[in-house]
């Protein structure tokens, strides 16, 4: 009641009224000066030839990719966001980036693109005009880059929208890729950000405003992207889950999943977040996890972990990005601690809301499944699974191979 009347009050107070709507308009115009700064820069460079258009790519690229600056923004990630480490940072800045240029080296994004005398198709490339690209905490330098990259590609001005944490990283690397284009000729407003503080409000506003919105992070920014007018791709939370069948070299299996579970402590959506194992390799495979510092919670220990984890049944931020060792103190799992965890192990029978452990856990805790071996009931036991959280097919990757068929599957599911 109090917070209806309180509502009713202020919508009747004029002068709170005309101050919300002064901070709307405020917000909106600073937002179309960085906009139109960003179409002034990109009408110039629709008109570049190819050459001019991979220098730029080229540019940006290197602007995170050079070992000094990498380093930098990798220590000013951590410093800010307090998510991940620095040495696992530095790889994925430089793996990630070395990667999209292996992808776009050599393709053609200016002009004609493509002939087909059969069909008399002819495909002609025209930029989108300004991306939108909305980024996480979780990748501050890496995630901002690769968008900028594939943008510059096509032809097309970008206006990053970092996460509040990841702004003074996002500054940063603006700031290299800015240096690095000064060498190149290319203006600097073909790479901005929103001015510092980012706010919702700001986001929003540029979702409106851009041409074409790409959107990685929480689920309230995709949907917020896809609701907002204007077209959008939208990356939101990833789940991997991990099949382990009965022909699989458990340890080479369990050594190459504390690599993706540890690796800048979960904090990339490709990292698996629960291992589906068949019956009749359960127990091994608890050791060949035990062998690589996973250490299984009791119930006991689950419950606290939970309680730390997630808070009015959402994922909470303590546990978010941390070590396991650091996971297991702030849950006060001495036991666990004291082990020196690489990933810490809880085992579940369901997926939905009720079994929060299903979901993205961003951080080194793995959920295990206990699943029957034979055909008939795997494949019953999978549809009920699904019928809760839908398995995404094209999400699935085949993650290695044992001997004559694979050791790990690895796909995605909604919890």
């Amino acid at each position: 009641m109090s917070v209806q009347i309180l509502r009713h009050r202020q919508s009747n107070n004029p002068d709170l009224s005309l101050a919300a709507s002064s901070d709307r308009d405020q917000t909106a115009q600073t937002v179309a000066d960085v906009v139109a700064r960003a179409r002034q820069a990109q009408r110039a460079f629709a008109r570049a030839d190819q050459a001019t258009i991979d220098t730029a790519v080229a540019a940006a690229a290197w602007a995170i990719m050079e070992p000094a600056r990498n380093r930098q923004l990798a220590e000013c990630a951590v410093a800010d966001t307090g998510l991940g480490n620095v040495e696992d940072k530095i790889r994925k800045n430089y793996r990630k980036t070395l990667g999209l240029l292996r992808d776009l080296h050599g393709r053609k994004t200016v002009g004609v693109i493509s002939q087909d005398a059969a069909t008399g198709i002819t495909e002609i490339a025209r930029p989108v005009g300004v991306v939108a690209a909305i980024t996480p905490s979780t990748n501050p330098a890496a995630t901002p880059a690769n968008k900028i990259l594939n943008a510059l590609k096509c032809g097309n001005s970008v206006i990053v929208a970092p996460s509040p944490k990841g702004q003074g990283t996002c500054e940063l690397l603006l700031s290299f890729i800015h240096a690095e284009f000064a060498r190149a000729g290319l203006p600097a407003d073909l790479v901005q950000m929103l001015p510092s503080p980012v706010s919702k409000a700001a986001t929003a506003e540029l979702m409106r405003q851009a041409d074409l919105i790409v959107a990685t992070g929480s689920q309230a920014n995709v949907r917020m992207a896809y609701t907002s007018g204007t077209p959008a791709f939208g990356v939101g939370a990833g789940n991997v889950a991990s099949i382990i069948d009965t022909s699989a070299a458990l340890d080479d299996a369990a050594t190459k999943i504390v690599r993706s579970k540890t690796f800048d402590n979960a904090t990339s959506c490709s990292s698996e977040n629960s291992l589906v194992v068949l019956d009749a390799v359960y127990k091994p495979m608890l050791r060949a996890l035990a062998a690589v510092g996973g250490v299984l919670l009791t119930s006991t220990e689950k419950a606290r972990l939970q309680a730390l984890m997630w808070q009015d049944g959402k994922l909470a931020g303590q546990a978010t990005g941390q070590s396991a060792r650091r996971i297991a103190e702030l849950a006060g799992l001495e036991r666990v601690r004291d082990q020196q965890p690489t990933m810490l192990l809880v085992e579940e029978s369901g997926v939905g809301s009720d079994f929060p452990f299903s979901g993205e856990k961003l951080s080194p805790v793995l959920t295990l499944y206990r699943a029957p071996t034979s055909r008939r009931r795997l494949i019953a036991w999978l549809a009920s699974m699904t019928t809760w959280a839908p398995v995404i097919p094209s999400a699935c990757t085949q993650a290695t191979r044992a001997r004559h068929s694979s050791s790990v599957w690895s796909c995605r599911w909604r919890a």
